[in-house]
């Protein structure tokens, strides 16, 4: 070895530096898009069990010639006893498995509500609660899941809801934490 040569073996202050900073894009990346992939996930979740709901409340109307559950307001397994008519008694009878909502664990609460348009295809009042859904301002409170009577999804996702004169319809409104609301027609 000649006088000023060195014979070093490792990696400089650069390298080092040049790795560690990688390997941090790498896990920041994975730390912002773990929990957007963890909400289209529980989204996907929720649309299946809207999907699952609408089956329901079509053997529910199969089995009792046409007709949906009696009642309005907030419905859960919960709500009320009664002979399997209410939603309340609909969900015990019809939604055996589990249905719910998958960021809390929590059963879905049903708000149900006739759409109040005056005629057919026309939107439904905006001065109702679930109507307040499709706005940005309102925070819908997780696990409620929005039923209309006699009415229609209007089209486009988070357009709204009209009415139908067929009086055996419903629409289906849940929030997406995502963002938009998922609408679906039974």
């Amino acid at each position: 070895m000649k006088k000023g040569e060195f014979n070093l073996k490792g990696f400089t202050i650069i390298e080092v530096s040049l790795v560690l900073a990688i390997a941090g894009l790498i896990f920041l990346m994975i730390f912002i898009a773990l929990p957007a992939l963890q909400r289209q996930q529980r989204d996907t979740a929720r649309k299946e069990d809207i999907t699952a709901f609408i089956s329901a409340v079509k053997k529910y109307q199969t089995n009792n010639r046409g007709a949906l559950p009696s009642g309005t307001g907030s419905f859960n397994r919960e709500t009320e006893t009664g002979n399997g008519t209410s939603w309340s008694g609909f969900l015990r009878d019809y939604m055996n498995n589990s249905f719910e909502d998958p960021s809390t664990g929590d059963e879905y609460t049903l708000v149900v509500q006739p759409c109040d348009g005056k005629g057919k295809d026309e939107d439904c009042a905006s001065n109702s609660e679930w109507q307040r859904v499709l706005t940005d301002t309102f925070n819908a409170s997780v696990g409620n899941m929005y039923v209309i009577t006699q009415a229609k999804c209007a089209g486009d996702e988070g357009k709204g809801v009209i009415s139908t004169s067929n009086t055996r319809k419903i629409a289906v409104l849940y929030k997406l934490e995502g963002g938009g609301v998922y609408c679906e027609n039974s």
